[in-house]
């Protein structure tokens, strides 16, 4: 009952670290997948309990979860889980533009899933923009 998004995105990362071995467009599939069920799934939800955005779905965490860490290269540790982790967090709540604007603007289960399909893309685009300073710096200096 209490921060169901965090909790949600925790329980989505051993899920997502698994999928960080196989190839990257067999990750893409499966990330589809799970946005187009969860756009199905959340407006089923919504419609039954009349919320805008219950807080029991949390497939969109799922989604915006593996979005982010899909930026991280094959063979990455398991440290940049933690920032990942974070990353997408700060961004599924502070909602910045244009995560406000969609989570304001778009409806239904396909709001639902764009808010934090968008999180997850800035989210990702920031970590890998990190993971790529940090190996280059470990480069010149290792």
């Amino acid at each position: 009952p209490k921060a169901p998004g965090t909790f949600g995105s925790l329980a989505a990362l051993p899920l997502v670290w698994s999928m960080l071995g196989i190839a990257w467009w067999v990750q893409l599939l499966i990330i589809l997948a799970v946005f187009f069920i969860g756009v199905g799934v959340s407006a089923a939800v919504s419609r039954e309990t009349g919320l805008k955005d219950d807080p029991r779905i949390v497939i969109d965490e799922i989604a915006g979860m593996a979005l982010t860490l899909f930026f991280l290269p094959m063979g990455a540790a398991w440290y940049w889980l933690i920032p990942g982790f974070l990353l997408f967090r700060i961004f599924d709540i502070v909602k910045p533009w244009p995560v406000g604007w969609v989570d304001r603007t778009v409806k239904g289960g396909l709001g639902i899933m764009l808010d934090d399909v968008v999180a997850g893309l800035m989210a990702g685009g920031l970590l890998w923009g990190a993971y790529k300073v940090i190996d280059l710096a470990w480069l010149a200096n290792g």
